[in-house]
């Protein structure tokens, strides 16, 4: 073999040799380091650590509980205050509260229904004058009318069918009037009442 190839397979040779001399020592390292990793987490370093010194922290806490014990006992008790029984007080008798009586309710007032007032005054007609019928609907034996529309003189009222009645020519305008029932001025008991007297307006 000529001189060139035989140097350049020793420096191939050599190469590949330091390859795998580098790849053994990662290979080394990382299996040193799992090794190491499961050594120091499975190693119990609490036993290394001398029992004495434990029971020596235990000892001395003990020692420092029993001397604030020793000076608890020294101290002077106070004295609890005497305590007197009070004499039980004697119960009065308070007077009995009589209920206070209901107020009675006022008796109710029976309602009177006032009946229905019946029309008594009915106009009709237009112009200058109207025509007014009165109508008076007690029992009486005569009965008249007396008003100024009448010119202060009576004017008798016919019964027909229970109702006395009358009719009259009248000016519009308000009046004032009177029924005299039996010879007696009595108000219209249907009609506005103004000082005793019954009142009309005719419009």
């Amino acid at each position: 073999m000529p001189e060139e190839l035989q140097d350049n397979s020793k420096k191939t040779s050599k190469e590949i040799w330091l390859f795998l001399i580098f790849v053994d020592i990662v290979a080394l390292c990382v299996f040193g380091f799992f090794i190491y990793k499961s050594f120091f987490n499975d190693f119990d370093f609490a036993s290394l650590i001398p029992q004495t010194y434990a029971e020596e922290e235990v000892l001395a806490e003990a020692d420092v509980q029993e001397n604030i014990l020793v000076e608890k006992e020294k101290l002077p008790q106070e004295e609890a205050p005497a305590v007197v029984a009070e004499e039980p007080k004697p119960v009065q008798n308070e007077p009995e509260v009589k209920p206070a009586k209901l107020a009675e309710a006022p008796a109710e007032k029976p309602v009177v229904k006032a009946e229905p007032k019946k029309q008594s005054v009915f106009v009709s007609g237009s112009g200058k004058t109207r025509k007014v019928t009165f109508k008076y609907y007690g029992n009486a034996k005569s009965v008249s009318i007396i008003s100024g529309f009448t010119m202060r003189k009576p004017v008798a009222l016919k019964k027909s069918g229970g109702v006395w009645s009358a009719t009259l020519v009248i000016y519009p305008g308000e009046y004032r009037y009177m029924f005299i029932v039996d010879g007696k001025e009595t108000p219209d008991p249907n009609a506005l009442q103004d000082d005793g007297r019954s009142v009309v307006v005719i419009k």
